[in-house]
Protein backbone atom coordinates (compact mmCIF):
# COMPACT_ATOMS: atom_id res chain seq x y z
CA UNK A 1 0.00 0.00 0.00
CA UNK A 2 2.86 2.35 0.86
CA UNK A 3 4.56 1.70 -2.50
CA UNK A 4 1.31 2.27 -4.32
CA UNK A 5 0.74 5.55 -2.48
CA UNK A 6 4.24 6.73 -3.29
CA UNK A 7 3.67 5.89 -6.96
CA UNK A 8 0.40 7.85 -7.01
CA UNK A 9 2.07 10.86 -5.37
CA UNK A 10 4.98 10.78 -7.85
CA UNK A 11 2.59 10.49 -10.78
CA UNK A 12 0.64 13.48 -9.50
CA UNK A 13 3.80 15.54 -9.13
CA UNK A 14 4.87 14.70 -12.67
CA UNK A 15 1.48 15.65 -14.04
CA UNK A 16 1.54 18.95 -12.16
CA UNK A 17 5.04 19.68 -13.42
CA UNK A 18 3.88 19.06 -17.00
CA UNK A 19 1.08 21.64 -16.70
CA UNK A 20 3.18 24.22 -14.87
CA UNK A 21 6.21 23.80 -17.11
CA UNK A 22 4.94 22.48 -20.48
CA UNK A 23 7.58 21.07 -22.82
CA UNK A 24 9.28 23.69 -25.01
CA UNK A 25 8.22 23.84 -28.65
CA UNK A 26 10.43 21.95 -31.02
CA UNK A 27 12.98 24.26 -32.66
CA UNK A 28 11.92 22.72 -35.96
CA UNK A 29 8.23 23.62 -35.50
CA UNK A 30 6.92 25.57 -38.52
CA UNK A 31 6.25 29.24 -37.86
CA UNK A 32 2.87 30.59 -38.96
CA UNK A 33 2.25 34.23 -39.85
CA UNK A 34 -0.83 36.17 -40.94
CA UNK A 35 -0.17 39.41 -42.82
CA UNK A 36 -2.71 42.13 -43.51
CA UNK A 37 -2.45 43.90 -46.89
CA UNK A 38 -4.24 47.24 -47.25
CA UNK A 39 -4.14 48.92 -50.67
CA UNK A 40 -7.17 50.98 -51.71
CA UNK A 41 -5.46 52.28 -54.88
CA UNK A 42 -6.29 50.04 -57.88
CA UNK A 43 -3.53 51.76 -59.85
CA UNK A 44 -0.81 50.32 -57.62
CA UNK A 45 -1.74 46.66 -57.54
CA UNK A 46 1.77 45.81 -58.73
CA UNK A 47 3.20 46.99 -55.40
CA UNK A 48 1.16 44.60 -53.30
CA UNK A 49 1.68 41.75 -55.75
CA UNK A 50 5.44 42.24 -55.63
CA UNK A 51 5.19 42.29 -51.83
CA UNK A 52 3.10 39.11 -51.64
CA UNK A 53 5.24 37.22 -54.16
CA UNK A 54 8.44 38.13 -52.33
CA UNK A 55 7.00 37.20 -48.92
CA UNK A 56 5.93 33.83 -50.31
CA UNK A 57 9.45 33.23 -51.61
CA UNK A 58 10.89 34.02 -48.18
CA UNK A 59 8.30 31.73 -46.58
CA UNK A 60 9.56 28.83 -48.69
CA UNK A 61 13.17 29.58 -47.81
CA UNK A 62 12.40 29.78 -44.07
CA UNK A 63 9.78 27.02 -43.98
CA UNK A 64 7.09 29.45 -42.81
CA UNK A 65 3.36 29.16 -43.33
CA UNK A 66 2.06 32.57 -44.39
CA UNK A 67 -1.50 33.69 -45.10
CA UNK A 68 -2.78 37.09 -46.22
CA UNK A 69 -5.86 39.14 -45.42
CA UNK A 70 -6.48 41.81 -48.08
CA UNK A 71 -8.40 45.06 -48.19
CA UNK A 72 -8.60 46.85 -51.55
CA UNK A 73 -11.57 49.20 -51.03
CA UNK A 74 -11.06 52.64 -49.49
CA UNK A 75 -14.49 52.59 -47.80
CA UNK A 76 -13.61 49.29 -46.09
CA UNK A 77 -10.16 50.21 -44.74
CA UNK A 78 -11.26 50.97 -41.17
CA UNK A 79 -13.48 47.91 -40.78
CA UNK A 80 -10.86 45.67 -42.39
CA UNK A 81 -8.21 46.97 -40.00
CA UNK A 82 -10.51 46.40 -37.03
CA UNK A 83 -10.86 42.78 -38.15
CA UNK A 84 -7.11 42.37 -38.67
CA UNK A 85 -6.40 43.78 -35.22
CA UNK A 86 -9.06 41.57 -33.61
CA UNK A 87 -7.49 38.53 -35.24
CA UNK A 88 -4.03 39.71 -34.10
CA UNK A 89 -2.30 39.60 -37.47
CA UNK A 90 1.48 39.55 -37.24
CA UNK A 91 2.10 42.50 -39.59
CA UNK A 92 0.19 44.97 -41.76
CA UNK A 93 1.45 46.16 -45.16
CA UNK A 94 -0.17 49.38 -46.42
CA UNK A 95 -0.08 51.35 -49.66
CA UNK A 96 -1.19 55.03 -49.86
CA UNK A 97 -0.79 57.65 -47.16
CA UNK A 98 -4.46 57.67 -46.00
CA UNK A 99 -4.43 53.90 -45.43
CA UNK A 100 -1.07 54.06 -43.64
CA UNK A 101 -2.24 56.92 -41.44
CA UNK A 102 -5.22 54.80 -40.44
CA UNK A 103 -2.89 51.88 -39.66
CA UNK A 104 -0.80 54.16 -37.45
CA UNK A 105 -3.87 55.42 -35.57
CA UNK A 106 -5.46 52.02 -35.05
CA UNK A 107 -2.31 50.14 -34.00
CA UNK A 108 -1.09 52.81 -31.58
CA UNK A 109 -2.03 50.71 -28.53
CA UNK A 110 -1.49 47.13 -29.66
CA UNK A 111 1.72 47.96 -31.58
CA UNK A 112 1.12 45.52 -34.43
CA UNK A 113 4.10 46.21 -36.71
CA UNK A 114 3.49 47.88 -40.05
CA UNK A 115 5.37 48.24 -43.33
CA UNK A 116 4.32 50.90 -45.83
CA UNK A 117 4.95 52.05 -49.40
CA UNK A 118 3.88 55.69 -49.58
CA UNK A 119 4.87 59.00 -51.16
CA UNK A 120 6.56 60.86 -48.29
CA UNK A 121 6.26 59.25 -44.84
CA UNK A 122 8.01 62.08 -42.96
CA UNK A 123 5.95 64.94 -44.44
CA UNK A 124 2.83 62.84 -43.99
CA UNK A 125 3.61 62.51 -40.28
CA UNK A 126 3.77 58.73 -40.43
CA UNK A 127 7.34 58.43 -39.09
CA UNK A 128 9.70 60.76 -37.23
CA UNK A 129 12.61 60.42 -39.67
CA UNK A 130 13.87 58.07 -42.35
CA UNK A 131 16.78 56.91 -40.18
CA UNK A 132 14.81 56.59 -36.95
CA UNK A 133 11.17 55.83 -37.81
CA UNK A 134 10.11 55.31 -34.20
CA UNK A 135 6.85 53.67 -33.08
CA UNK A 136 5.76 50.54 -34.95
CA UNK A 137 6.07 51.43 -38.66
CA UNK A 138 8.77 51.64 -41.29
CA UNK A 139 8.79 51.20 -45.04
CA UNK A 140 9.48 52.64 -48.48
CA UNK A 141 9.34 56.28 -49.63
CA UNK A 142 8.23 56.79 -53.23
CA UNK A 143 8.83 60.53 -53.66
CA UNK A 144 11.87 62.12 -55.25
CA UNK A 145 11.65 61.27 -58.94
CA UNK A 146 9.89 64.37 -60.34
CA UNK A 147 12.96 66.58 -61.06
CA UNK A 148 14.79 63.82 -62.91
CA UNK A 149 11.58 62.87 -64.75
CA UNK A 150 11.35 66.43 -66.10
CA UNK A 151 14.99 66.15 -67.22
CA UNK A 152 14.02 63.06 -69.18
CA UNK A 153 11.03 64.83 -70.71
CA UNK A 154 13.34 67.54 -72.03
CA UNK A 155 15.79 64.93 -73.28
CA UNK A 156 13.07 63.25 -75.32
CA UNK A 157 11.16 66.43 -76.26
CA UNK A 158 13.55 69.41 -75.84
CA UNK A 159 11.04 71.95 -77.20
CA UNK A 160 8.62 71.36 -74.32
CA UNK A 161 7.47 74.67 -72.81
CA UNK A 162 3.99 73.90 -71.51
CA UNK A 163 2.88 70.82 -69.54
CA UNK A 164 -0.62 69.64 -68.69
CA UNK A 165 -0.89 67.91 -65.30
CA UNK A 166 -4.24 66.20 -64.64
CA UNK A 167 -4.84 65.59 -60.94
CA UNK A 168 -7.38 64.61 -58.36
CA UNK A 169 -6.36 65.61 -54.84
CA UNK A 170 -7.29 62.23 -53.39
CA UNK A 171 -4.18 61.90 -51.22
CA UNK A 172 -1.55 64.15 -49.67
CA UNK A 173 0.82 62.60 -52.21
CA UNK A 174 -1.09 64.33 -55.01
CA UNK A 175 -0.56 67.74 -53.40
CA UNK A 176 3.11 67.10 -52.67
CA UNK A 177 3.81 65.64 -56.11
CA UNK A 178 2.14 68.56 -57.88
CA UNK A 179 4.10 71.04 -55.75
CA UNK A 180 7.32 69.27 -56.74
CA UNK A 181 6.34 69.41 -60.42
CA UNK A 182 5.49 73.13 -60.34
CA UNK A 183 8.67 74.00 -58.42
CA UNK A 184 10.84 72.03 -60.85
CA UNK A 185 9.09 73.42 -63.93
CA UNK A 186 9.28 77.01 -62.67
CA UNK A 187 13.03 76.70 -62.11
CA UNK A 188 13.60 75.95 -65.81
CA UNK A 189 10.94 78.17 -67.34
CA UNK A 190 8.28 75.57 -68.13
CA UNK A 191 4.60 76.44 -67.63
CA UNK A 192 2.32 73.94 -65.89
CA UNK A 193 -1.44 73.93 -66.44
CA UNK A 194 -3.27 71.92 -63.79
CA UNK A 195 -6.43 70.09 -64.83
CA UNK A 196 -8.18 69.27 -61.55
CA UNK A 197 -10.78 66.53 -61.89
CA UNK A 198 -12.97 64.62 -59.45
CA UNK A 199 -13.83 61.46 -61.35
CA UNK A 200 -13.28 59.53 -64.57
CA UNK A 201 -16.00 61.48 -66.40
CA UNK A 202 -14.29 64.79 -65.66
CA UNK A 203 -10.91 63.33 -66.63
CA UNK A 204 -12.35 62.22 -69.97
CA UNK A 205 -13.74 65.71 -70.57
CA UNK A 206 -10.40 67.33 -69.69
CA UNK A 207 -8.54 65.06 -72.07
CA UNK A 208 -11.01 65.84 -74.84
CA UNK A 209 -10.33 69.56 -74.47
CA UNK A 210 -6.55 69.73 -74.11
CA UNK A 211 -5.46 73.31 -74.92
CA UNK A 212 -3.75 73.69 -78.29
CA UNK A 213 -0.55 75.09 -76.76
CA UNK A 214 0.11 72.07 -74.53
CA UNK A 215 3.41 70.35 -75.45
CA UNK A 216 3.24 67.32 -73.12
CA UNK A 217 1.17 65.61 -70.44
CA UNK A 218 2.73 64.65 -67.12
CA UNK A 219 1.33 62.17 -64.60
CA UNK A 220 1.86 62.75 -60.89
CA UNK A 221 0.98 60.71 -57.80
CA UNK A 222 -2.80 60.65 -57.72
CA UNK A 223 -4.91 57.52 -57.33
CA UNK A 224 -7.45 58.48 -60.00
CA UNK A 225 -4.73 59.48 -62.46
CA UNK A 226 -2.62 56.36 -61.99
CA UNK A 227 -5.72 54.19 -62.38
CA UNK A 228 -6.50 55.75 -65.80
CA UNK A 229 -2.98 56.09 -67.19
CA UNK A 230 -4.00 54.19 -70.33
CA UNK A 231 -6.73 56.74 -71.07
CA UNK A 232 -4.24 59.62 -70.65
CA UNK A 233 -1.70 57.85 -72.85
CA UNK A 234 -4.29 57.42 -75.59
CA UNK A 235 -5.20 61.12 -75.47
CA UNK A 236 -1.53 62.13 -75.74
CA UNK A 237 -0.99 59.77 -78.67
CA UNK A 238 -4.05 61.17 -80.42
CA UNK A 239 -2.58 64.67 -80.07
CA UNK A 240 0.91 63.43 -81.10
CA UNK A 241 2.47 64.86 -77.94
CA UNK A 242 4.74 63.12 -75.41
CA UNK A 243 3.56 61.89 -72.05
CA UNK A 244 5.72 61.33 -69.00
CA UNK A 245 5.24 60.07 -65.48
CA UNK A 246 6.75 59.91 -62.04
CA UNK A 247 4.57 56.89 -61.23
CA UNK A 248 5.57 54.23 -63.74
CA UNK A 249 2.92 53.40 -66.36
CA UNK A 250 5.13 53.11 -69.48
CA UNK A 251 3.60 49.68 -69.88
CA UNK A 252 0.19 51.37 -70.26
CA UNK A 253 1.21 53.59 -73.17
CA UNK A 254 2.87 56.51 -71.40
CA UNK A 255 5.95 57.49 -73.47
CA UNK A 256 8.37 57.36 -70.55
CA UNK A 257 8.49 57.09 -66.79
CA UNK A 258 11.20 57.81 -64.28
CA UNK A 259 9.94 56.26 -61.11
CA UNK A 260 9.99 53.15 -58.99
CA UNK A 261 8.80 49.95 -60.58
CA UNK A 262 5.83 48.78 -58.58
CA UNK A 263 6.89 45.13 -58.34
CA UNK A 264 10.40 46.14 -57.28
CA UNK A 265 9.00 48.46 -54.61
CA UNK A 266 6.85 45.65 -53.26
CA UNK A 267 9.88 43.38 -53.04
CA UNK A 268 11.84 46.12 -51.29
CA UNK A 269 9.05 46.46 -48.71
CA UNK A 270 8.89 42.67 -48.31
CA UNK A 271 12.57 42.57 -47.36
CA UNK A 272 11.83 44.94 -44.46
CA UNK A 273 8.78 42.87 -43.52
CA UNK A 274 10.88 39.71 -43.32
CA UNK A 275 13.24 41.49 -40.91
CA UNK A 276 10.24 42.29 -38.70
CA UNK A 277 8.91 38.74 -38.86
CA UNK A 278 12.34 37.54 -37.79
CA UNK A 279 12.10 39.64 -34.64
CA UNK A 280 13.43 43.13 -35.41
CA UNK A 281 11.47 46.20 -34.35
CA UNK A 282 10.22 48.54 -37.11
CA UNK A 283 11.35 51.46 -34.95
CA UNK A 284 14.95 50.32 -35.43
CA UNK A 285 14.76 49.62 -39.17
CA UNK A 286 15.51 52.75 -41.25
CA UNK A 287 12.93 53.58 -43.90
CA UNK A 288 14.28 53.41 -47.45
CA UNK A 289 13.84 55.39 -50.64
CA UNK A 290 12.50 53.42 -53.55
CA UNK A 291 14.81 52.57 -56.42
CA UNK A 292 14.13 54.62 -59.57
CA UNK A 293 14.10 53.26 -63.12
CA UNK A 294 13.80 54.91 -66.51
CA UNK A 295 11.51 53.15 -68.94
CA UNK A 296 10.53 54.12 -72.49
CA UNK A 297 7.64 52.83 -74.56
CA UNK A 298 9.06 52.50 -78.08
CA UNK A 299 5.64 51.81 -79.59
CA UNK A 300 4.34 55.12 -78.24
CA UNK A 301 7.45 56.94 -79.46
CA UNK A 302 6.82 55.60 -82.95
CA UNK A 303 3.13 56.55 -82.89
CA UNK A 304 3.84 60.20 -81.97
CA UNK A 305 6.85 60.48 -84.27
CA UNK A 306 9.71 60.78 -81.77
CA UNK A 307 13.04 59.21 -82.75
CA UNK A 308 15.17 58.03 -79.86
CA UNK A 309 18.88 57.54 -80.48
CA UNK A 310 20.96 54.64 -79.21
CA UNK A 311 22.73 56.79 -76.62
CA UNK A 312 19.41 57.48 -74.87
CA UNK A 313 18.23 53.91 -75.25
CA UNK A 314 21.45 52.70 -73.66
CA UNK A 315 20.61 54.64 -70.48
CA UNK A 316 17.22 52.98 -70.07
CA UNK A 317 16.51 50.31 -67.48
CA UNK A 318 13.74 48.81 -69.58
CA UNK A 319 12.14 49.27 -73.00
CA UNK A 320 8.60 48.44 -73.99
CA UNK A 321 8.16 47.32 -77.57
CA UNK A 322 5.05 46.74 -79.64
CA UNK A 323 3.80 43.18 -79.23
Amino acid sequence: MIKKSVFVILAGLLAATFFIFPPAHSPDEQKKFTIGVVNPNPGTQGIQQGFIDSIQESAKENDWEVSFKKCEESKEVESALQQMIAEEVDLIFSVTSPATRKVKEMTRENKIPGIFAIFNPVKSGIIKSMVHPGDNLTGIQISGSVPKAIDWLLTLAPKTKHILAPVKFDTKAAEQSLANLIKTADSIGIKVTVAEVENEKELTAALATIPANIDAIFLIHSMLISTHADKIAAAAIARKIPSGAAIGKSDEGILFSYSPKFEDMGKQAARLAVMVLQGESPADIPAEKANYFIGINLATAQEIGIEINNDILGQCDYLIRKE
